[in-house]
């Protein structure tokens, strides 16, 4: 029941955050964009200020926060997929990665689609995927040693 819950509510979610990323990356011009720029220009000014060796632009940011974007995707997406199929999360990401980019080629005149946007975004389901399966393999590998105590438990 319990298990039952948690795949639903893991469910939800990943709509809901796939729904998100979609508003962000599928609409001629990203929501807030003005108070992100403006946000992103302050970040920039203080990193720069800084660092007298390195230079972040704007394409900086954008490549990390690409990253950051898609992380929860390949959280949830991990967490839903069945262990054996865990190779399949290898491609979900980019195949989805590359449809957005696609969509804005072909319906998004102001938007630019970019090979740089499919890497990052690539990069942050994978990212996201590994912490997911790291995470179910340290649980799993918990309860099989609690399993495996109960069982002595009951033979003494």
């Amino acid at each position: 029941m319990a298990a039952r819950f948690r795949r639903r509510l893991v469910t939800v979610l990943l709509v809901l955050y796939t729904a998100f990323v979609l508003v962000i990356t599928a609409t001629p011009e990203m929501p807030g964009s003005s108070f992100v720029r403006r946000g992103v220009d302050w970040l920039l000014y203080a990193l720069n200020a800084r660092q007298q060796s390195i230079h972040f632009s704007y394409l900086h940011v954008e490549f990390i926060g690409n990253i950051l974007m898609f992380v929860p995707l390949g959280i949830f997406a991990a967490l839903l997929i069945a262990r054996k199929h865990w190779w399949l999360l290898l491609f979900m990401g980019t195949a989805f990665s590359i449809g957005i980019e696609m969509f804005q080629a072909t319906f998004l005149p102001d938007r630019v689609p970019e090979v740089r946007d499919v890497i990052s975004n690539s990069a942050g389901f994978l990212i996201g995927s590994v912490i997911s399966l790291s995470f179910r393999l340290i649980v799993g590998y918990r309860d099989s040693l609690v399993a495996l105590d109960r069982r002595q438990a009951a033979v003494r």
